[in-house]
């Protein structure tokens, strides 16, 4: 009996870390062809590189919430659907962003919530329209955690 336990603590922290979300499940930049972000009516492509890397290098510090995702898309005012296109003609994942009181959240749909930073937030608004920006149109959704 002695002998199990070990395993047994082993296995069953396991399943509760790994049960808490983790890391960010991302493509690797290299198959990353386009990043496609609709903000409000507003449809912005890149297919810079060096725009696409920074995306995920932001993307991939986000901290896991340890919430479950439960939906299409996040109830949140303001919140911007970013597509990921892997391939030449590209297959499309979608994660949202969008602002919270202690920086940004990005979802993906039925997976995890992660908290990530005000930088992450401000690289994925860049360009886009006034009115997605502006907080006073937009209030701050709650926290993400």
């Amino acid at each position: 009996m002695k002998t199990h336990l070990p395993w047994s603590c082993c296995l069953l922290l396991t399943l509760v870390l790994t049960g808490c979300g983790g890391a960010i499940a991302l493509p690797d930049a290299a198959e990353v062809s386009a990043v496609r972000v609709t903000a409000g009516d507003a449809v912005t492509l890149h297919t810079d590189r060096d725009w696409i890397e920074g995306f995920l290098r932001q993307a991939a510090e986000a901290v896991s919430t340890g919430r479950k995702s439960v939906q299409d898309a996040p109830d949140q005012p303001g919140a911007v659907r970013v597509e990921l296109g892997t391939g030449e003609t590209p297959d499309w994942s979608v994660l949202y962003v969008y602002e919270a009181e202690d920086g940004c959240c990005l979802e993906q749909p039925y997976e995890w919530i992660w908290q990530g930073d005000d930088a992450l937030w401000t690289l994925v608004t860049a360009g886009a329209p006034p009115a997605v920006t502006a907080m006073a149109e937009f209030p701050k959704g709650g926290d993400c955690r």
